[in-house]
């Protein structure tokens, strides 16, 4: 083949953009459908979220996401799965903040949290409320308070679990006012179900759980560990004005494998951040009882590292791997 001077600097330039658009095509990402896994039942909070979210991410992604639920263990099952599972970014995993009580208080996980996963983004955060059955005698957190210092180890109060943020958040109370408690942990949502029968003296719970049982009047609310009232319940205080210094907020957040290609650690955050912001989903998690948190990769991976520096000042106190 006979070419001049300027066929060849065509020939070149066309063969540039074709070797460009196999490498496009190449590059593509995701090419099929996603997975975010997390570690509780079917209704939780974590389930819930990620079936809120998953509609607009999927939109921005273009591909199908399937929300899949791995439970036990305080989350342990489903963290140490998805932190073996290929970093391709194709597998997500909906973090709790009780994932970071786990990890600075049990040195047997098999999994280490700020290693073995790269951060996509915070989704939402919230804080917990201090419930009692309606007709408890117990009417105010001084009340709970005052019974709990004139009863040492009396009062009860149910957890989903011991290594959950709800435990630990009542372990910092007692650690902060001197207090003595009686753990009675359960599995899933049982814990509810005893305090409307009387059988522990009083939980904390997330809003999206605790709000539809205190409009009905059967709980009542005697406490937030948020540092200000919730706007949905502006009559109920936060702990610290009567234990300053408390102060727990939860969240959730997504994750992938460590290794995974920074630029879809990337994409997966940009996508998380424009779809929280969609008004309908902001709609949607604002009655959880939640407040949006989307976040770059960089800002969550720091949120993670405070709380596991929080929650390792319980070490004296919680042992998990005992």
């Amino acid at each position: 083949m006979n070419l001049n001077r300027r066929d060849l600097l065509q020939w070149t330039a066309l063969s540039a953009l074709s070797l460009n658009g196999v490498a496009a095509r190449a590059e593509a990402w995701p090419t099929r459908p996603l997975r975010i896994v997390h570690g509780y039942d079917a209704g939780s909070n974590p389930d819930n979220v990620s079936r809120i979210i998953v509609p607009a991410l999927s939109q921005r992604l273009g591909q199908p996401i399937i929300v899949e639920a791995k439970p036990g263990a305080a989350g342990r099952i489903a963290t140490s799965y998805v932190a073996s599972q290929p970093a391709d970014g194709y597998t997500l995993m909906m973090l709790t903040a009780g994932d970071a009580v786990v990890a600075a208080l049990d040195s047997k996980v098999k999994y280490n949290l700020l290693k073995d996963f790269a951060f996509v983004s915070s989704v939402i955060e919230f804080p917990f409320l201090f419930l009692v059955n309606a007709n408890s005698p117990i009417k105010s957190f001084a009340d709970l308070l005052f019974e709990a210092k004139r009863q040492p180890g009396r009062l009860s109060y149910g957890t989903p679990g011991l290594g959950t943020t709800h435990s630990a958040a009542v372990e910092l109370l007692q650690k902060l006012t001197g207090i003595q408690l009686l753990h009675v942990p359960y599995k899933g949502t049982t814990a509810l179900t005893d305090l409307l029968g009387g059988r522990v003296d009083f939980l904390i719970a997330t809003p999206s759980v605790s709000l539809p049982l205190i409009h009905s009047g059967k709980v009542r609310a005697i406490a937030t560990t948020a540092r200000a009232a919730l706007p949905a319940l502006p009559d109920v205080s936060p702990v610290a004005h009567l234990v300053p210094n408390y102060e727990v907020n939860s969240w959730l957040g997504l994750a992938v494998p460590s290794g995974t290609p920074k630029e879809r650690v990337q994409q997966l955050s940009a996508s998380v951040q424009a779809a929280a912001v969609l008004e309908d989903v902001r709609k949607a998690l604002a009655a959880t009882g939640s407040m949006v948190a989307a976040s770059s990769s960089e800002a969550f991976r720091a949120r993670v590292e405070s709380d596991l520096k929080k929650w390792a000042s319980l070490s004296d106190r919680v042992k998990l791997d005992s």
